[in-house]
């Protein structure tokens, strides 16, 4: 009988520190993508771009996007849980002001940021292993950086306060 009950107080412990230890998200809520970029919601013809072969910036901070002519990568240093086509920008440097985290990318489309976003962004950092371009043109026109990914920037350089749109692979 004590062995029954033992066993009882062991399990509902173990169920209680399970419930305790699961995780949640710690950056707030989440915007559907089609919020914030015009063209999210579309249906897109086609297939998606392919992932480029270029290297992949991991930056550090103080970096700035470079140009997609650039040739220079860092190795990831750590691994971190996987969320697949989410970004998160915000309107002042260094991930200071209005956040915003964006879900539902499509992957290998380009999406044109909302009127409001395009002249507002100021960092700018894609979840780990969902991996970015940015544009300052429309549609993926002109100005493109090189393929980063998470931390992302805090300082955006030329393309601050002047993103037209974005293409992310997952």
């Amino acid at each position: 009988m004590q062995a029954k009950v033992f066993v009882s107080y062991l399990l509902a412990i173990i169920l209680a520190v399970g419930v305790i230890a699961t995780p949640i998200d710690v950056e707030g809520s989440t915007t559907d993508a089609s919020t914030v970029f015009e063209n999210a919601g579309n249906s897109f013809s086609g297939a998606p771009d392919p992932r480029p072969n270029e290297p992949i910036i991991t930056p550090k901070e103080g970096d700035v996007p470079a140009d997609s002519t650039s040739v220079f990568a860092r190795d990831l240093e750590s691994l971190e849980k996987r969320t697949l086509g989410c970004v998160r920008m915000t309107t002042n440097p260094n991930f200071g002001g209005l956040p915003l985290r964006a879900c539902g990318l499509p992957n290998g489309y380009c999406v044109n940021l909302a009127t409001w976003w395009r002249y507002r962004v100021s960092s700018f950092s894609p979840d780990p292993y969902t991996f970015c371009k940015i544009y300052i043109g429309a549609f993926c026109s002109s100005g493109a950086s090189l393929m980063f990914g998470s931390p992302g920037y805090g300082k955006l350089g030329k393309w601050d306060n002047n993103m037209g749109s974005i293409k992310c692979w997952y």
